[in-house]
């Protein structure tokens, strides 16, 4: 193969990269508290010979990607349960696999056991790191404070939802549901200090754009198939070339 067709094939594992990327950012356009993910590319040079007098052979190169932590809409929902988060701050969560996770997915339920969880199973930490319980008797009539402390009808408190920093990023993966789960080397919990604050009665929705997400996904495809032509000419240029050679031989 020649620089051409390795450039190629280099933008369109990029572009299958972005692909996979962009698809799961549309799926869940719909997860409360979900953040987009975006995919980092970089240009590699590749300088030609000495004997050639050429400016050398741009590839394309995957960098890795990052979280864009935009804020989602607030929506009300009445729910006493529900919570958004405004900040910086997160939410931590224990997985039902038994990992520990960071989210900012605030849509909660409490299972006949008292546990607040998410309704893909994940339980809520309180500020002490350990899953948080309410009895069942009190979940329509709680009263969550902004700081996360929950009260009782006659004031009582009833814990804390916590509220932390999210850990560097390089530290963590992504877990399904919008969680990031941290690697076994991240350290403990760590309270959020910069001001964060708790809605109650309502989530945050997903800061992912579908009519942007669906134009990059059709400019996706687009560049793929370029891509997939210029192999494709390519090739059909060196089948020319050995068929000439052959008449001329």
């Amino acid at each position: 193969m020649d620089n051409s067709t390795y450039v190629a094939i280099s933008k369109l594992t990029a572009l299958e990269r972005q692909l996979d990327v962009t698809a799961n950012n549309i799926a869940n356009a719909n997860s409360s508290g979900f953040k987009a993910e975006r995919v980092l590319f970089e240009t590699y040079l590749q300088k030609d010979d000495a004997s050639l007098a050429g400016e050398g052979t741009n590839y394309v190169l995957d960098r890795g990607s990052y979280v864009d932590d935009t804020p989602g809409v607030v929506v009300q929902t009445g729910n006493p349960l529900d919570l958004a988060l405004t900040g910086q701050g997160w939410f931590a969560y224990e997985m039902p696999d038994g990992r520990m996770a960071y989210g900012r997915d605030g849509q909660l339920v409490l299972d006949a056991q008292g546990q607040v969880t998410t309704a893909s199973g994940a339980q809520i930490l309180d500020l002490g790191g350990a899953p948080l319980n309410i009895p069942p008797d009190f979940a329509a009539s709680v009263t969550i404070s902004d700081d996360g402390v929950i009260s009782s009808p006659e004031g009582g408190v009833m814990g804390q939802v916590g509220i932390f920093e999210l850990p560097d990023r390089q530290t963590l993966s992504r877990g399904g549901a919008g969680m990031f789960v941290p690697n076994a080397e991240a350290q403990g919990l760590a309270p959020d200090e910069t001001g964060s604050s708790v809605i109650q009665g309502a989530v945050e929705s997903s800061n992912v754009q579908p009519v942007t997400e669906v134009t990059r996904l059709i400019n996706i495809q687009q560049a793929y198939q370029h891509a997939l032509n210029l192999v494709a000419s390519d090739d059909e240029l060196k089948k020319e070339m050995l068929t000439r050679i052959g008449r001329n031989s």
